[in-house]
């Protein structure tokens, strides 16, 4: 993530959220994805997101991250259920899957691109106490979290 973008996103935060992010943007977080989007990521999740299409999005993820896929994706998906699975994820790993499949969408909204989107995910966040967006994305409150942290972001509110 550019210097520049960093430096806004920790000015918003510690400024109570007076100051938005300039950055080029093509559209809004809210409707970055669409109603019917949603929809089809919720129905391929219930049915199991394959074991190929996560590696590929924990692979997107890990380009802005000093840790090895691997071990970034063991972070969200613990070794033992990737392991368990076979082509097709079990039910709580595919909607992990898909929170992060999502929040890496709205960031990408948010920051313009997917490598700023990335690397914000991956480093810590004052707003989060230290932690960062990623490690937040195990659960349903954190993915929420995380979202509503997005939102602040994009429309300057305080966060």
């Amino acid at each position: 993530m550019s210097q520049r973008k960093l430096a806004e996103a920790h000015a918003t935060s510690e400024s109570g959220g007076t100051t938005k992010s300039t950055s080029a943007r093509g559209s809004s977080a809210s409707s970055s994805m669409s109603l019917q989007n949603l929809i089809r990521a919720a129905a391929q999740a219930d049915h199991g997101i394959s074991k190929k299409q996560a590696s590929q999005l924990f692979e997107r993820v890990a380009s802005g991250s000093s840790l090895p896929v691997g071990r970034l994706r063991a972070e969200i998906i613990p070794d033992s259920s990737w392991k368990r699975s076979g082509k097709t994820l079990r039910p709580s790993a595919s909607q992990t899957t898909a929170r992060l499949a999502h929040i890496l969408a709205v960031a990408e909204s948010v920051w313009g691109n997917e490598v700023d989107a990335a690397e914000w995910l991956n480093n810590p966040h004052p707003e989060l106490r230290g932690a960062t967006p990623y490690s937040l994305l195990k659960t349903e409150a954190g993915g929420r979290t995380v979202e509503a942290l997005l939102g602040a972001l994009e429309y300057g509110f305080p966060v």
